[in-house]
């Protein structure tokens, strides 16, 4: 059966910033289309390491609707030059809202193929991975039509972080804004970046521009490993960003959360790593602590401006001290860890309504 390139309009990319489209031939069913989490314009204007991480399609969904028991997805992985060539490649396939089965692949271009799905027609999302970038060639259903999904009402949420919101320790699907979303019924954005969560203007601006009617932020751990920014531009820089977001949506919610427990990064500036390429070493003068200090107080200046739309989530009520056994690296939740950052978040932007 013929399959759908993504140009036709059938299937959605939804969770993305652009969409890279090459020698696209609907007719032929030829080419491939490419998600990014910044736009293809801009990519020249940004750091390179944060552009790597954006080209991981993280958050990235194929929707579409079908009646198919057996479907079958062309994707060709665009690893980094310096990729771990051993390294898998997730892939979740969402039925009707809950999690099917998840789909581990390999850096070579294949066709990744579902079998049993349920009988009727059925909501399907196809959650691409962290990394590395792909492209989509095409959908098939291979015994039913694919045909386009609904429309999708749901309030646009965009999250900015980290690692720890890029999630890799879990599947594509279970993230913890991935896992909030679902809870709260909301349509997901994930601009969570591994290690590159700086407060970048022209990210501030994208995030601006884009449409949304959440906005969460969740700052600080990549700029005290990275020593990135010291305790004079930490604060400007915040507020730079927040203004950047009001200038454009003066009046929607923004929540700017604080760093999760760290045990070891708490009262020290100073940071070590250990990378395949050697140990990573950094000390600036900003520790976990003053890093929540600072945030807390830059939004309660800001509402006390007048901004009652803005608020402050201390990162620990997420994963705080009796949840260190949830970091197996001292940093970076397992899977059960963002699990319970999601549920825990859900709970309380409930609780804030």
């Amino acid at each position: 059966m013929a399959g759908h390139v993504l140009a036709d309009g059938i299937v959605r990319i939804e969770g993305a910033v652009d969409v890279e489209r090459r020698s696209l031939n609907v007719e032929q069913g030829e080419g491939f289309v490419r998600p990014w989490r910044l736009p293809v314009d801009d990519l020249p204007l940004h750091h390179p390491d944060l552009v790597d991480k954006a080209a991981g399609p993280c958050g990235v969904r194929l929707c579409f609707c079908t009646a198919a028991t057996r479907i079958a997805v062309d994707v060709e992985p665009v690893p980094a030059p310096d990729c771990d060539p051993a390294l898998m490649v997730w892939y979740d396939l969402v039925v009707d809202g809950e999690l099917y089965t998840t789909h581990a692949g390999g850096l070579e271009r294949e066709s990744l193929e579902f079998e049993g799905l349920p009988d009727g027609t059925k909501d399907i999302e196809l959650w691409l991975p962290h990394v590395p970038g792909v492209r989509i060639g095409a959908v098939h259903g291979l015994d039913g039509a694919i045909e386009p999904p609904g429309p999708d009402g749901r309030p646009r949420w965009i999250v900015y972080g980290s690692s720890i919101t890029h999630g890799l320790e879990a599947t594509p699907s279970c993230t913890w804004p991935a896992v909030a979303a679902r809870l709260l019924g909301r349509h997901l954005t994930n601009l969570g970046y591994a290690g590159q969560c700086h407060l970048d203007p022209l990210v501030a601006r994208m995030i601006a521009e884009l449409p949304a009617d959440h906005i969460t932020l969740k700052l600080g751990i990549n700029i005290h490993n990275k020593a990135s920014l010291r305790e004079r531009t930490f604060a400007p820089l915040v507020h730079g960003f927040l203004a950047t977001l009001r200038d454009h949506r003066p009046d929607i919610p923004i929540t700017v959360v604080s760093p999760i427990i760290s045990p070891e990064r708490e009262t020290t500036a100073y940071t070590r790593a250990d990378r395949p390429d050697g140990v990573f070493e950094a000390e600036g003068d900003l520790t976990l602590q003053m890093i929540r200090d600072l945030l807390a107080e830059a939004v309660a200046l800001r509402r006390a401006r007048g901004d009652r739309s803005l608020a402050y989530l201390d990162g620990r009520e997420l994963l705080g001290k009796d949840d260190a056994a949830r970091l197996p690296d001292g940093l970076h939740p397992d899977a059960l860890g963002l699990r319970l950052m999601g549920e825990r978040y859900a709970a309380l932007a409930r609780d804030q309504k």
